[in-house]
């Protein structure tokens, strides 16, 4: 059970000390009743109180300056001020030294209650938000120092990995050189046994240093290394390209790619390179998510001042749930489909990364079992220079 609130009465008058005394202490409050102005200042000072009930005219001190030290040693408290010979002056002045009420005498004892009740409960609640303020200050403290170091081994994590790719690239690139080599018999002449495990050792090699250079590019995106070069591009001249690159593959699988471009597609202003790389993750995975004699579609078009680009397939589809999920690190919708498939898990979260770098976004729109459509934006090109202009509708 919480101690009664502790209340500090100054009246020079006897009776109606005795009376407020009275009435308070049987509702159930620690009260001190004081006949000095003096004696008021030495109790505030010296003794813990929750409330004061002083007369604004004592004859030693006056109320005004009992009012304003105790609320200079106890900003909570409740200090109500009573007089006998009110104006609209001293009302005003109480008022603006921090009085919670102002009584006339003679003081009704209900009303003199209840005010003491409110004034009370505020104060309660007062300490309760600042103790709150001051939890929930706390806590930030702390989640601010948390992020902090959760940023710092982030950071510490990034160059790890971009280090490590590094040392990894070396050895690998030989693994893979003399593996070609070996195909191509300028050692000596291998017999099919032999070819066929330096396929796998190659095959191997140059999965394991895609992945490297996944974990590479994230590294660099998180730490803020990945520069743009950015120029006026061609997009039909990159897909073009593109479409070039990927029908190996496509053939052996029998699938197809159709391209639909805007006719006269202005210039886009990007890094040719990475924006190629977003182009060839999204074609890859969608030849790589949709079954033999699968349908692949490119789509670019001006919108307002950005060209949006689809990748569209007619494969397995993604459900609705992850939709989100596809683009966050180190995930995938179907773990099944990821033993299946391989892969680091990256190529959505670096190709989302790339095109958020040139103010762009990327989305999809997908349902299980009904194919999948990868769209992003990109920036157009200031307006293009006649030459340039020329230069674009000549490479159609």
């Amino acid at each position: 059970m919480s101690a009664p609130a502790i209340i500090v009465i100054v009246e020079a008058e006897a009776s109606t000390r005795a009376t407020l005394c009275g009435i308070l202490e049987d509702t159930g409050y620690r009260v001190i009743g004081l006949k000095k102005g003096a004696d008021a200042l030495k109790t505030i000072r010296g003794s813990s109180f929750d409330a004061v009930i002083t007369d604004i005219i004592l004859p030693d001190v006056g109320g005004i300056e009992i009012l304003e030290l105790a609320k200079e040693i106890n900003p909570d408290a409740a200090v109500i001020i009573m007089t006998d010979c009110a104006s609209v002056e001293t009302a005003l002045d109480a008022v603006k030294h921090g009085a919670y009420a102002y009584f006339v005498k003679p003081v009704d004892p209900d009303e003199m209650k209840t005010a003491i009740t409110n004034a009370l409960k505020q104060q309660r609640l007062s300490l309760e938000n600042k103790r709150l303020v001051e939890s929930l200050q706390r806590s930030n403290r702390l989640l601010f120092e948390a992020n902090k170091e959760l940023k710092k081994a982030n950071r510490l994590k990034s160059e790890f990995m971009a280090a490590m790719s590094h040392e990894l690239r070396t050895p690998l690139n030989v693994i893979i050189g003399f593996s070609q080599l070996m195909l191509d018999g300028v050692p000596r002449e291998i017999n099919e046994e032999q070819r066929q495990c330096l396929e796998d050792i190659l095959s191997s090699g140059e999965h394991l240093l895609n992945m490297v250079n996944d974990i590479l590019d994230l590294s660099k995106v998180e730490s803020g290394k990945m520069e743009l070069r950015l120029r006026n591009v061609a997009l039909t001249d990159v897909i073009e390209s593109l479409r070039r690159t990927m029908m190996p593959l496509l053939t052996q699988r029998k699938q197809s790619l159709n391209v639909k471009l805007e006719k006269r597609l202005p210039l886009i202003h990007v890094d040719e390179a990475r924006v190629r790389q977003v182009l060839l993750n999204l074609l890859s995975n969608a030849s790589k998510f949709t079954p033999d004699g699968g349908k692949l579609e490119v789509r670019a078009a001006r919108e307002g001042d950005q060209c949006q680009v689809s990748v569209i397939d007619n494969g397995i589809g993604i459900e609705k749930g992850d939709h989100e999920r596809i683009f966050a690190a180190f995930d995938q919708v179907d773990n099944s489909v990821k033993r299946e498939k391989g892969g680091t898990g990256l190529g959505l979260t670096i190709a989302k990364q790339i095109v958020e770098m040139h103010r762009g976004r990327i989305w999809v729109e997908s349902e299980y079992g009904n194919g999948s459509s990868f769209m992003f934006t990109l920036p157009l090109a200031p307006k293009a220079s006649h030459a340039q202009e020329k230069e674009r509708v000549g490479s159609k």
